[in-house]
Formats: C-alpha cells, structure tokens, sequence
C-alpha cells in the first residue's frame, strides 16, 4: 500500500518553507511497507495579486488557507517547516493533517512512514 504526502520545500532537499512562504507544494508517494518514496509532481498554489495576511500579520490568510488545503486534499500529511496555529487548525478542519518537519526530505518520510504505521496499527485494535 501507499499514501501521498505534500511537502513545503525550495530546493527538492529540504523542507525548509515557512507555510505562509508556500508558492508550490511538492508531492510524493510513500510506500507503507518499506517508507521508500517517489516524487508524483509539484502543485502550484494561486496567490491572489497582493499577499492575504492574517491577524498576526503573515501572508497565510484563510483565501490562502483555503487554497493550500484544496491543492494538499488527496495527501494524508502536509509537512511544512513551520506553521501557525491558526493555518494549522483551519487545515485540520479540513481533513489536512499538517506536521512542522523542518529535516532533510529522507529524515523526513522515514520518520513519517514510522509514525504512520504505528498509528495504522494502533487504529486496527480499536474495541
């Protein structure tokens, strides 16, 4: 089996972006069973002509919000470097699980593939 993941990165190494500096998401597949990964394609993220900003004042308004969780909706985890907790909760009530992993690409997924199969098993032996 395997799953999507959206990643917030510059440079294809990385992720190192900010979620309110996102102009495109990178997405990959994961194989559950051994974590190895494939890149699927970048997605490119429509800002509207001047940077929507939030009440803390960074350019991650919920019109942006909105648009990130739609381009992301097909991917079990969105990995970004940071997050605020406004972005943060909008997406999830969306479907969007959002994780702060500022790592290397590799690090990364494998540390994720962990956790998701942990949680997967965890949810099997729900009574």
């Amino acid at each position: 089996m395997s799953y999507k993941i959206a990643l917030g990165s510059s440079d294809g190494k990385n992720i190192n972006l900010h979620f309110g500096e996102i102009e495109s998401v990178s997405i990959y597949e994961v194989s559950e069973s051994d974590g190895s990964y494939s890149f699927l394609e970048n997605r490119r993220i429509k800002r509207e002509p001047e940077k929507e900003t939030c009440e803390s004042g960074c350019s991650c308004g919920n019109g942006f919000v909105r648009k990130v969780g739609e381009a992301v909706s097909d991917c079990t985890y969105f990995l970004v470097a940071k997050i605020g907790n406004k972005a943060s909760r909008l997406l999830q009530e969306n479907n969007v699980n959002c994780i702060e992993a500022p790592f290397e690409i590799e690090e990364a997924v494998s540390k994720l593939n962990g956790y998701f199969i942990s949680h997967k098993k965890r949810e099997l032996h729900i009574f």
